[in-house]
């Protein structure tokens, strides 16, 4: 039939070039130095994030009761899955899908956390029991502010804050929020659909990525404890330059702790100024 015939035919052909050419569009906009940074950045997390885990797990190879009797590194697995999921799920064009599994891997990573430190002298099984139970509210993450967060010193309560403002942003995205609503409003009248997301909106989940996944690191520090973290920090990925983690000040504040130690001593004021230009050059 010729779509001359039929208006309702007509209309989903024009939609359909119409959209054709946005999808042209958009493909050009993928390709721009811009849109590819903003790419780049997200794998560079996931890769540091991975490399980061596994060096953890190879560290306590000498502790054989954490992997035994603790709840964090039983569920490592499901933060990198979660993270994974994000990352697919924002190639795909899924950006506010990638924030729900963001959410998600910041609850397990601070509930299993605190049981581990509130349940400390019960095995594996009481540890369950204890996070199944009425004492963890498994649907946010207020319990940060209930570690002790050794290693942080002075940037704790910042640390925390940062923590829950995290969870709060990604939680607009785990129900239909009233700024979500807005969101989507102003984003339909701008023209942008799903899988037509902006450098603008591939720059802003980037620095999610990074802020979750560097939380996750400092909880895994946390978790494994002041020596282990030292033996892997000190003399390792401090020397790593293209370790991710060294932008967060949360990360700095937990290789400062480390300034005591021998081998560092040496160098220690140029190990601090280059400390201090990594946090300065992710704020510029």
């Amino acid at each position: 039939m010729d779509p001359a015939d039929n208006p309702l035919m007509g209309m989903l052909a024009e939609a359909s070039e119409a959209w054709k050419r946005r999808a042209e569009e958009h493909e050009e906009l993928r390709a721009s130095p811009e849109y590819i940074q903003a790419s780049m950045a997200i794998q560079r997390t996931v890769r540091g994030l991975f490399q980061t885990l596994r060096y953890c797990e190879l560290a306590v190879t000498r502790w054989p009761e954490y992997g035994e009797r603790f709840l964090f590194p039983r569920h490592q697995a499901d933060v990198a899955e979660a993270v994974v999921v994000a990352q697919l799920a924002v190639e795909n064009g899924g950006l506010n899908a990638a924030r729900r599994e963001l959410r998600y891997a910041l609850e397990v990573a601070v509930n299993t956390a605190y049981v581990d430190e509130q349940a400390a002298s019960e095995d594996l099984e009481g540890k369950v029991r204890f996070y199944r139970g009425s004492h963890v509210k498994k649907q946010n993450v207020d319990h940060v502010q209930h570690l002790p967060l050794r290693l942080l010193g002075s940037e704790r309560v910042s640390f925390v804050n940062a923590t829950r403002a995290a969870w709060v942003d990604a939680s607009n995205y785990v129900h239909l929020t009233k700024r979500g609503m807005d969101e989507k409003i102003r984003l339909r009248a701008e023209g942008v659909r799903l899988g037509l997301e902006t450098v603008e909106m591939m720059s802003d989940v980037a620095r999610e990525f990074h802020r979750v996944c560097s939380i996750f690191v400092v909880l895994a520090f946390e978790s494994i404890g002041p020596s282990f973290t030292g033996d892997i920090l000190v003399g390792g990925l401090d020397e790593n330059e293209e370790w991710p983690f060294h932008e967060c000040p949360f990360i700095a504040a937990v290789d400062a702790y480390f300034d005591y130690k021998h081998e560092r001593q040496d160098r220690l004021m140029e190990h601090r100024a280059r400390r201090t230009g990594r946090t300065r050059l992710a704020k510029g």
